[in-house]
């Protein structure tokens, strides 16, 4: 993990930017934040790693490949039912 999450900015810069805090998706599993967080930050990391991969796709790479098989590993193991994937879904194609 690149920051502490004792406090409310590390917390919200977690929210916007899950990468600029955590390393890999299982840190966000291993973390104190209650559920409900880890699930927003995976689902923001998820749609970080789609957009990028989208850019891949269309010959506009901007850095790391995505890891999207360790988020999606991450949100089963915080998220089994995947009750949260709905509104996900609903965000990215409003994106």
């Amino acid at each position: 993990m690149k920051a502490s999450l004792t406090n409310a900015a590390a917390i919200e810069k977690a929210m916007t930017s899950p990468s600029s805090v955590f390393d890999r998706p299982d840190e966000v599993v291993s973390s104190d934040l209650p559920t409900p967080q880890k699930i927003e930050i995976l689902r923001r990391w998820q749609f970080d790693a789609h957009a990028l991969q989208r850019a891949t796709d269309e010959n506009m790479s901007g850095g790391n490949p995505p890891m999207l098989d360790e988020i999606n590993a991450a949100l089963t193991i915080v998220d089994p039912s995947g009750a949260s994937a709905g509104a996900f879904r609903r965000a990215a194609q409003k994106a």
